[in-house]
């Protein structure tokens, strides 16, 4: 088993989505076989993700994480231990006895378990978003929250859920819709109630050899939408979308982004519960 550890100054880093160094363990029956010291790149990005991989991590624990931050790491099937804080030595051997639990390595503020993203469907993965921290992703929406700031949540949801990303081959509403998630040239980003639109060019995804779906994911998730509408959605990109709270609509092909927001308001876009491509940058 080989564990990441977000670290500054020889404590859990406060904040992973900053981060830019973590202590590699590696451990068999309880006790450290090796440990070493490693860098993360400085972006925010899949590129963090990428660096776990290359190092064969299987658990990362941190301090606090972003949603979106916690949708690119869910999306390279690493479990993610949050909202931890404390000194790192203390913390290293609370995880190799199984106390990581205790209140002692809680962050101040959260009340909350651990988050954990094991390897599982992306479904059983709704059990560890923010609920699960009650409220620690954002101190406001606890059950302290009062209602001003339930009210101010709840328009901010609407709000999202109104813009609709829709994957396109090129710029406006009349353009066909690009059956590629991944390597989709583009994406309009859609109000459904004024039908105003931004285009959002997506060929850096086009680009790559691997993680072309994980990269146009990122691009929706800034955008802001609530909801994709596309043709087909490889493994990892639903996974990076589902964690991100980001509903997705498949198998929309052979018509325009408009008729695709048309069909969507007419509530005749089931929105999905599994991938429908395995893979290869869809």
């Amino acid at each position: 088993m080989k564990a990441a550890f977000a670290v500054w100054n020889n404590r859990i880093a406060p904040v992973f989505d900053v981060a830019r160094g973590i202590r590699l363990i590696e451990a068999k029956f309880g006790r450290i076989v090796h440990e070493r010291d490693e860098q993360l790149p400085a972006d925010s990005g899949p590129e963090k993700g990428r660096r776990l991989i290359e190092l064969n991590v299987d658990t990362l624990v941190c301090g606090a994480i972003s949603r979106f931050m916690l949708s690119q790491i869910a999306a390279y099937d690493i479990r993610v231990v949050s909202f931890i804080a404390g000194d790192l030595r203390e913390v290293i051997l609370a995880w190799l006895s199984g106390d990581l639990k205790k209140a002692a390595f809680t962050m101040p503020g959260c009340c909350g378990v651990e988050a954990r993203l094991s390897r599982m469907d992306p479904l059983e993965k709704k059990d560890h978003r923010v609920d699960k921290h009650r409220g620690c992703m954002n101190p406001r929406v606890g059950k302290g929250a009062g209602r001003t700031e339930r009210a101010a949540i709840q328009h901010n949801k609407e709000y999202v859920m109104a813009k609709i990303a829709v994957s396109c081959e090129e710029p406006g509403l009349d353009s066909q819709i690009d059956p590629r998630f991944g390597r989709a040239a583009g994406f309009c980003i859609v109000d459904s109630d004024t039908l105003e639109f931004k285009y959002v060019d997506n060929g850096s995804s086009q680009a790559m050899a691997q993680g072309a779906g994980i990269q146009a994911a990122e691009t929706v998730c800034r955008s802001g939408a609530g909801v994709v509408l596309t043709g087909y959605v490889g493994p990892k990109a639903f996974r990076a979308l589902s964690v991100a709270g980001i509903q997705v609509g498949q198998n929309l092909e052979n018509m325009t982004v408009r008729q695709a927001i048309a069909k969507f308001k007419a509530g005749e876009v089931e929105m999905a519960s599994a991938p429908n491509r395995m893979g290869h940058g869809a």
